[in-house]
């Protein structure tokens, strides 16, 4: 994938002539995943990472301050490659305002100085992005089809599988054992370390981690190695079933995980988990499975999670985690960032369980996050199950026949207000209830002036008939807009 700095100098992007206002330390050489445009301002929860938002400025410069800071401050959360504002309205006070206020948060901004057509840019790059990943998948199909045939011929020979893998990727590639016996074939990268691209794979064979790949270049790109390291993973996990065997530790904690994963009785759960190192209490359950045919899964899990028991789970795995320190709910809140780091653009997805305060319960947390695993999409990304609970009540509750006629009840001359006029005051309404009745967050979160927020916030209460908070409890109200809410989103 291009870097920014390339991106920048793609031809329907340097029409704009762009200036780099704020660059973050390596940011010219970020590679950028995908550009979008769009005007709209709460639109970092969409986004991935790693790409290239354009926008025209407009909305941006109507808006204060402080919302000008949330909006930087929520893309810069997203790890966003760059912002490029459109800045040919902006005087100059406010263009070094906006690049104070993007270096404070964190975040790479280019101004472009010339008007352009956005859709130009975006098809542009991104089409060169495709083609990127075309070419990458013919050089690691090409790789595999020429181990496949040297295995047909000579058998699961390890060292010349590394050598031709080392040869092709123009890499040293490194073979670890359980045991911590290395094997290795290429070169060592002449290059200085911040240079070398390099990617790491568990190679997983019958549930177990046999071995850990470790392959090193200073001249591939890091989406051929990342891709050749999955793919290579799985080559090499067929060349090692023959004479891989399991240590006691190992078949102890799959025995654990598959028994969690059978909902097996109580007490046999009790006894596979004292045959384990793992310590016993508070425990929750990671799901992660690859979403395109490599094993990309395995190398996130094992980066995110230092301790644990897994097994084979559909088309992914299963990882018991224990949560045994003084803050349980921390712990586990660690191990979602720890996921979302480790995943950073990878083809992998990954729900996180509920914490269970007794491990032994911890079959309650794989049933969770599987059911979000499977009912919830299949992007990429880590799914908090605990983090999905308020909409996922409020789902049951819409589907309960009584629900939708109180929302109405309550709700009412609000809809039909915000459907005649063009208006979001229910958004508006669910925001600050969210917020606890709290003006300046939800003016912040919505990127709004406290004034206008006040004045939406009035005209919501002239529909409802009273200010909520008169009547003393603002829950029934607060569970009526998030399920019509729901719908709106839905």
């Amino acid at each position: 994938m291009p870097t920014l700095a390339e991106a920048l100098n793609f031809p329907a992007l340097s029409a704009a002539e762009p200036v780099v206002r704020v660059a973050l330390q390596g940011a010219l050489e970020h590679e950028v995943r995908w550009v979008h445009s769009s005007e709209v301002l709460d639109i970092a929860p969409l986004l991935r990472g790693g790409e290239v938002l354009l926008t025209g400025g407009t909305q941006l410069l109507a808006l204060a301050e402080a919302g000008r800071r949330s909006y930087l401050e929520a893309l810069a959360s997203s790890d966003l490659a760059a912002l490029a504002v459109e800045m040919t309205e902006w005087d100059a006070a406010d263009v070094e305002a906006l690049a104070a206020l993007a270096g404070a948060a964190g975040l790479t901004l280019v101004e472009l100085r010339r008007t352009v057509r956005f859709v130009d840019i975006a098809e542009e790059i991104n089409s060169a992005i495709v083609n990127r990943q075309a070419r990458v998948r013919a050089i690691v199909d090409d790789l595999s089809h020429r181990i496949a045939e040297h295995i047909s011929v000579h058998g699961p020979d390890l060292p010349e599988i590394l050598r031709l893998a080392a040869d092709a990727l123009q890499a040293r590639i490194s073979l670890v054992g359980p045991e911590g016996e290395v094997r290795q074939a290429g070169e060592e990268p002449g290059a200085t370390l911040e240079d070398v691209v390099a990617q790491e794979a568990g190679i997983v064979v019958g549930g177990h981690v046999a071995a850990r790949l470790q392959v090193e270049s200073a001249t591939a790109g890091a989406d051929v190695i990342a891709a050749a390291t999955s793919r290579l993973a799985e080559v090499l996990a067929l060349a090692l079933v023959q004479s891989f065997r399991p240590s006691a530790g190992q078949v102890a904690e799959v025995k654990l995980m598959r028994a969690i994963l059978d909902d097996a009785p109580r007490d046999a759960v009790e006894r596979l988990w004292a045959d384990t190192a793992l310590p016993e209490g508070p425990a929750c359950v990671v799901l992660g499975v690859t979403l395109g045919p490599t094993a990309a899964h395995e190398a996130v899990l094992r980066r995110a999670i230092a301790v644990g028991a897994g097994a084979p789970w559909g088309r992914g795995r299963a990882v018991l985690v224990p949560l045994s320190g003084a803050e349980p709910p921390a712990q586990r809140i660690a191990v979602v960032s720890a996921l979302q780091e480790a995943i950073d653009g990878l083809p992998v997805r990954c729900a996180v369980g509920p914490l269970v305060w007794d491990g032994v319960d911890a079959h309650d947390s794989f049933t969770e996050a599987r059911a979000l695993m499977e009912d919830d999409g299949d992007d990429p990304g880590v799914v908090d199950v605990s983090a999905r609970f308020g909409s996922r009540v409020a789902a049951r509750l819409e589907a309960t026949d009584f629900v939708p006629v109180q929302v109405r009840a309550a709700l009412g001359r609000v809809q039909d207000w915000d459907r005649q006029h063009g208006t979001a005051l229910m958004e508006t309404l669910g925001r600050w209830l969210d917020s606890g009745c709290h003006a300046t967050s939800t003016a912040e979160r919505i990127h709004v002036e406290r004034q206008t927020l006040h004045k939406r916030l009035a005209k919501a209460f002239e529909l409802l008939g009273e200010d909520p908070r008169d009547g003393g409890d603002v829950f029934p109200l607060h569970v009526a807009v998030r399920v019509a809410l729901l719908r709106i989103d839905s």
